[in-house]
């Protein structure tokens, strides 16, 4: 008869979220996530068929959990979810800069493709948020342009939280960014 499994499979997603994020899935090795979980290598192979299924599980709690698409859901729609968005963006976690998608969208090769498919429909959900935000603000025609450029700066700053975690550089590149939108979504004034 089989021991029954000690451990909660969300704690052990929430604790190897951290590490995939630090040195994605391929800088990742398998006694990292058993120092992080504190399970051991059968406990986690018995729950997860390899790293790669682990990687692809932590992601899906990250997308479920991560505050995105709460934020931009927020009542009223506007600049006010964007901003609020772009200022929590890269630096959610506290302990971890930019954004886990997003860093792992540089490794794109390197995915599994079940991990690329979540990335992929997470972005254009994520998307129709910042989509129903703009809308609020900006003329149809100038929708699809702004969302791209959002998405950019989005993007951008998560990348760029990885090199410097500078949380007063960020609130004021967001501010400038934010300004800039009002001003077009206003015409200038």
């Amino acid at each position: 008869m089989a021991r029954p499994k000690k451990f909660n499979r969300e704690t052990v997603l929430d604790k190897a979220i951290p590490v995939f994020w630090r040195f994605g899935l391929a800088g990742t090795n398998v006694q990292q996530l058993e120092a992080a979980t504190g399970v051991n290598k059968s406990g986690l192979y018995s729950e997860f068929e390899n790293k790669d299924d682990m990687f692809v599980e932590a992601l899906k709690r990250y997308l479920e959990t991560g505050p995105a698409l709460r934020i931009l859901a927020n009542i009223p729609l506007g600049l006010g979810n964007i901003e609020q968005f772009l200022s929590l963006a890269p630096a959610f976690s506290g302990d971890y800069a930019g954004c886990l998608s997003v860093n792992s969208t540089r490794d794109i090769a390197l995915l599994p493709n079940a991990a690329v498919r979540l990335i992929s429909d997470f972005n254009e959900t994520r998307m129709a948020g910042i989509r129903s935000n703009v809308k609020a603000v900006f003329p149809d025609d100038q929708v699809e342009d702004v969302c791209d450029l959002i998405w950019t700066f989005f993007s951008g700053i998560c990348i760029d939280a990885n090199l410097k975690a500078d949380v007063g550089a960020h609130r004021n590149r967001v501010r400038a960014f934010m300004r800039l939108l009002q001003s077009s979504a206003t015409g200038g004034r």
